[in-house]
């Protein structure tokens, strides 16, 4: 059912969200648990808003794309209808925290077919194909002209990268969907700006680490300024939530060792996250995957104000993790498995069971999105859950 806020004034909703937000991080009750979504699929928000609507997943990068082979007008309309549907959705599910969907904002040299576009020049190596999947509605590199790099090549092109200053990213003016939502709805909701710090899940870059271990602490040192530089940016915006972190586990656990997280990674990882307490803003350490066995380093030492993508079906559990960092803001944990082939009553029960587990440093949601083919009843019943849960 759509959320009642006929009878509140502008000011009361506003108020609401924010204070919900800001309980959840700082260990203190609220008048209910807050509730967020990093990403939704589009094929679920139209269900449940009644029209067909672009929000999230990678189809809103094939709509993209298809926006593009139309035109500059046709572009632009898409992206304007994407921003309007993306806040619908907040608004019609009352969340708390506004994320900006993430977009591949490349523009396609041609379209080859009905699914498959070409992005760069195929006379050269900088070009390659995605496709879109109907069924699983993924849009995904199918082909490209540039394999990935080897060990040697990733240790070239960090050494190439230190000989020069390290570009400071302006995460507002390169993500125009967050610009807007700063514009239009930053005393409304919490709305979540963006910096990350990662390894590439790839062959190469994981050799590169046994093989030069200084070198990539090195790397990582001459991207920190500029990392700061943009958090400090997005503070002065008005930002006080930056969603972050980067993934780097899979079930079994990490992909690097933990003597490598506990010497170059998490003192990296504590300099932002010290960063972002300096200017008041909460930082969230996003990564799905199995992380005990660095997580005293991660979570005890670099310090982050939340963990994102608690991944339950990993062992990343609300008790679990509730029991050894007391002061750690958590955020989701119902599977997106659940989710997907679960009742509504076993997702309501997941639901109250973490807020139970966490209260008060919880922000309820999926462990990592609304994946297409999830019923919408059950997305519905894992908010409901959050906002009628009492401690």
């Amino acid at each position: 059912m759509m959320p009642n806020i006929a009878k509140q004034n502008n000011q009361d909703i506003v108020s609401a969200h924010h204070r919900r937000v800001r309980a959840a991080f700082n260990g203190e009750k609220a008048d209910r648990a807050a509730i967020c979504e990093q990403a939704f699929a589009s094929s679920v928000a139209g269900q449940i808003l009644g029209r067909e609507v672009f929000t999230g997943s990678s189809d809103i990068q094939f709509a993209e794309a298809r926006a593009w082979m139309a035109g500059e007008q046709a572009h632009a309309e898409f992206v304007a209808q994407l921003h309007e549907d993306v806040k619908a959705l907040h608004r019609f599910l009352d969340f708390d925290i506004y994320f900006a969907p993430w977009r591949m904002t490349a523009r396609p040299t041609r379209q080859l077919d009905e699914y498959r576009f070409l992005y760069g020049d195929q006379s050269g190596k900088n070009w390659s194909v995605f496709q879109f999947d109907p069924e699983s509605r993924i849009f995904g590199k199918v082909e490209s002209g540039r394999p990935e790099p080897s060990a040697d090549e990733v240790c070239a092109r960090m050494r190439a990268a230190l000989q020069k200053p390290c570009p400071v990213r302006d995460t507002i003016r390169d993500t125009q969907l967050l610009a807007w939502a700063l514009r239009d709805c930053a005393n409304e909701f919490a709305v979540a700006g963006h910096a990350g710090l990662k390894i590439p899940m790839q062959a190469g870059w994981l050799e590169a680490i046994a093989l030069e271990p200084g070198l990539m602490a090195d790397y990582f040192d001459w991207q920190l300024p500029a990392i700061l530089k943009d958090i400090a940016a997005q503070a002065q915006a008005g930002i006080w939530v930056i969603n972050g972190g980067g993934d780097f586990a899979f079930n079994s656990g990490p992909i690097y060792s933990p003597s490598f997280f506990r010497t170059v990674m998490a003192p990296r990882w504590k300099r932002i996250c010290d960063e972002c307490r300096r200017r008041g803003v909460y930082y969230i350490f996003r990564s799905d995957g199995n992380l005990w066995p660095v997580a005293d380093d991660l979570f005890g030492y670099a310090r982050p104000a939340a963990y994102y993508e608690c991944d339950y079906d990993a062992g990343m559990r609300f008790p679990d993790l509730r029991a050894r960092f007391a002061d750690l803001t958590l955020i989701g944990n119902v599977s997106c498995d659940l989710l997907r082939m679960g009742t509504a009553a076993e997702v309501r029960e997941r639901a109250e069971a973490c807020a139970r587990a966490a209260y008060p440093r919880v922000i309820i949601s999926s462990a990592n999105a609304i994946l297409h083919g999830t019923p919408p009843e059950n997305a519905l019943a894992l908010y409901d859950a959050a906002k009628k849960f009492k401690p």
